[in-house]
């Protein structure tokens, strides 16, 4: 799967909103102290910031809202799950920056967080799901594009997103 193949299912924007420019990301990347999948980049220079249909938000770095902003949702997403450690929850996965850890990257209009889990080589990096307010995670196996494209073309459906997404035209909605 690559990005092209999203393309096809969701149309991008013409003027993608908050898009970087390609030096951009050597920046990000020092920020988190990690390289990005290229699927991911090449996802968020086409598209920049919005939602697919109406549903799922892909963090982006150079979003301007925290709630969407990448390098914002990093923290608090992981604080939030560090905090459920030390209530005592035990997580499936390690956290990032530990190997092998959870690293956020997405979140759905019901909370539902998308994680890269980093095993290996950031470009094979796969997709898990934590359903919001519950301890259940369901891993998908596959990379966010691949990820993407299955669950846009109804080939997946997560156990936590509802049975109405996608709808039968998926679109992409531009954000702020």
């Amino acid at each position: 799967m690559s990005i092209s193949d999203i393309a096809r299912l969701i149309t991008p924007p013409n003027n993608p909103n908050e898009a970087p420019q390609q030096h951009d990301w050597s920046k990000i990347e020092a920020t988190l102290a990690t390289s990005l999948p290229k699927d991911y980049k090449e996802f968020i220079n086409l598209f920049g910031t919005g939602k697919i249909d109406n549903f799922l938000w892909i963090f982006n770095p150079f979003s301007q809202n925290e709630n969407i902003n990448l390098t914002t949702q990093v923290h608090v997403q992981l604080t939030a799950l560090f905090e459920l450690q030390a209530y005592g929850e035990v997580l499936p996965y390690k956290l990032f920056p530990e190997s092998n850890g959870v690293f956020p990257f997405g979140i759905t209009e019901n909370g539902d967080v998308l994680y890269w889990h980093t095993v290996g080589q950031p470009g094979a990096w796969t997709v898990l799901v934590n359903e919001a307010r519950s301890p259940d995670w369901e891993a998908f196996g596959v990379i966010m594009t691949e990820f993407l494209f299955k669950v846009l073309s109804r080939q997946i459906h997560p156990n936590a997103f509802p049975s109405a997404f996608p709808s039968a035209t998926p679109n992409f909605i531009r954000g702020h």
